[in-house]
């Protein structure tokens, strides 16, 4: 997975292994810091259960791509 994969996509939220492909991060990591210490994630998320959900466009905006 990669930023211009993100790019491409029509959904609006992605998975939040989908974010930790594109940061290059464990998914199990990811899902459990921001469980963690939420305040220190630094684009929006929601976690339910053992998923993580993030919108597309704003973690676009984190990584600096503004031109989706």
């Amino acid at each position: 997975m990669t930023v211009e994969d993100l790019k491409k996509m029509k959904e609006p939220v992605i998975s939040g292994t989908m974010a930790a492909r594109v940061i290059g991060m464990d998914s199990t990591r990811l899902i459990g810091y921001a469980r963690e210490h939420p305040e220190k994630i630094q684009f929006p998320f929601q976690i339910s259960g053992n998923r993580m959900k993030v919108p597309r466009i704003p973690f676009l905006r984190w990584l600096g791509e503004n031109d989706q």
